[in-house]
C-alpha cells in the first residue's frame, strides 16, 4: 500500500485491513494444518488396516511394524496402541509388548481389553497367579461396545487357563458364574460342559450334557461326556449306556470302545453296589486289593513275595469286606506316594479309589 494510500485511509479502517489480513492468514495456516493432518491419519488408518490383515494372516512380527506406524503417526488412538500390544503378544515380543501395556494401563487402568491382553501375556510367561488378577480386572473393567459379551469371553478364556493350570475349585467358582449366561452357541455349552468335567463336578457335568442332548441328539460327543460325568459320579451302568448310544452314532470309534471296555471292568469291580451279596462284595474288594498290591510292586525294587490267601472260616461278614477295601486304599496311598509314574487315564483302580473315598 503506498503512502498516499495510507493518507487517505484512516486508522481504524486500516487496523480492520490488517485484521482481516491477520484472520484470513490464520484460516490458510489452519485448514493447511487440518489437511496436513487428515493425510497422517489417513495414513496411520491405512496402517493400520495393512497391521490387521497381517494379523489376522498369521504374520504377526509384519504386523508390528504397521501398528507401530499407525500409533507414530497418531499416539491419540488407543485402538493402534492395543493392536500394537495384541501383535507383539503374537511374535513373542513379551517384553516390548510389556512396556506398550503398561503405558495403555498408565493411561487407563480399568480398560478390560488392555487388561485382558496383559492377562494373556502375563500367563505366556508362566506367572498363572499374576494372570488370574488381570483376567478378573478385564471381566470387571469398561469395554468401548459388547461389554457382556466381552466379559463372557474373558471369563471363559480365564476358565480355560485355570483347567490348565489353576485348581478345579477356582475352576468350578468360574464356571457356576458362566454357565447361565445368556445366548450361549451349542459349541460354547458344550465346551463348559467338558470344563465341569476338568474341575471334577461330574453332577453339573451330566446336567450339561442332558441339557445338550435334547436339542442334538446326533453329537455322538455328547454322549461320550456324558458317560464321562457318569463315570466320576460313579454310575459305571449309566455310563455303559451312554458310551453305546455314542458308539451308535459313531461306530468302529476306537476310543469310545475303548471307554465302553473301561465302563464294563468298573461295573465288574465296583463293590459299593447295594444289590451285591456279601460275598460277592468280599470277593470284589480282593480282586481290589489284588490289583492295587500288584500296581504297588510294580514300582518297588525288591517287592514283598505274595502270600497264598488265608481261607475263610465261617461266614462272610460285611466288615470282612470293608476290612480288605481299607487295606486296598492304604496300598494304593502308597503306590501314589512311591510310584514316580501315575495312574494311566483309563486306570480303573483310579476311579474306583475316587468312588471309595467318597
Amino acid at each position: 500500500m503506498s503512502p498516499a494510500m495510507k493518507a487517505h485511509l484512516s486508522a481504524p479502517t486500516l487496523a480492520l485491513i490488517v485484521l482481516a489480513v491477520m484472520v484470513a492468514l490464520y484460516g490458510i495456516d489452519k485448514f493447511l494444518a487440518a489437511q496436513e493432518q487428515n493425510e497422517v491419519d489417513q495414513e496411520a488408518s491405512s496402517d493400520f488396516a495393512a497391521g490387521k490383515k497381517l494379523l489376522a494372516g498369521g504374520k504377526a512380527h509384519q504386523a508390528v511394524a504397521d501398528f507401530a506406524r499407525a500409533h507414530a503417526l497418531n499416539r491419540g488412538n488407543r485402538e493402534y496402541l492395543l493392536s500394537l500390544a495384541e501383535a507383539q503378544i503374537a511374535d513373542h515380543q513379551f517384553a516390548a509388548a510389556h512396556d506398550t501395556l503398561n503405558d495403555a494401563l498408565e493411561e487407563d487402568s480399568n480398560d478390560g481389553r488392555a487388561n485382558l491382553l496383559m492377562a494373556r501375556l502375563i500367563a505366556a510367561n508362566g506367572k498363572f497367579k499374576d494372570a488370574d488378577f488381570y483376567y478378573h480386572r478385564a471381566i470387571y473393567g469398561e469395554w468401548p461396545s459388547n461389554a457382556t459379551q466381552e466379559t463372557a469371553k474373558a471369563r471363559l478364556e480365564l476358565a480355560n487357563m485355570l483347567a490348565e493350570h489353576g485348581n478345579s475349585q477356582e475352576l468350578l467358582s468360574e464356571l457356576l458364574l458362566i454357565q447361565n449366561q445368556p445366548d450361549q452357541s451349542l459349541a460354547t455349552r458344550k465346551h463348559i460342559a467338558a470344563l465341569f468335567l476338568e474341575a471334577g463336578s461330574g453332577q453339573r457335568a451330566e446336567a450339561e450334557y442332558r441339557g445338550l442332548i435334547h436339542e442334538d441328539r446326533s453329537d455322538a460327543d455328547i454322549f461320550v461326556g456324558l458317560g464321562q460325568a457318569h463315570i466320576m459320579e460313579g454310575n459305571y451302568r449309566a455310563a455303559e449306556n451312554a458310551f453305546l448310544d455314542a458308539l451308535r452314532r459313531r461306530m468302529n470309534d476306537r476310543y469310545i470302545q475303548s471307554e465302553l471296555g473301561l465302563v464294563a471292568k468298573l461295573a465288574t469291580l465296583d463293590p459299593t453296589l447295594r444289590r451285591l451279596s456279601t460275598a460277592e462284595k468280599y470277593r470284589r474288594a480282593g480282586e481290589i486289593l489284588d490289583l492295587a498290591q500288584s500296581e504297588l510292586n510294580a514300582c518297588l525294587p525288591n517287592p514283598p513275595k505274595p502270600e497264598p490267601a488265608k481261607p475263610v472260616r465261617g461266614a462272610v461278614t460285611n466288615e470282612m469286606a470293608e476290612a480288605r477295601l481299607d487295606e486296598a486304599e492304604k496300598i494304593w496311598k502308597q503306590r501314589l506316594e512311591t510310584c514316580s509314574q501315575p495312574p494311566a487315564p483309563d486306570d480303573p483302580l483310579g476311579f474306583l479309589m475316587k468312588k471309595l473315598a467318597q
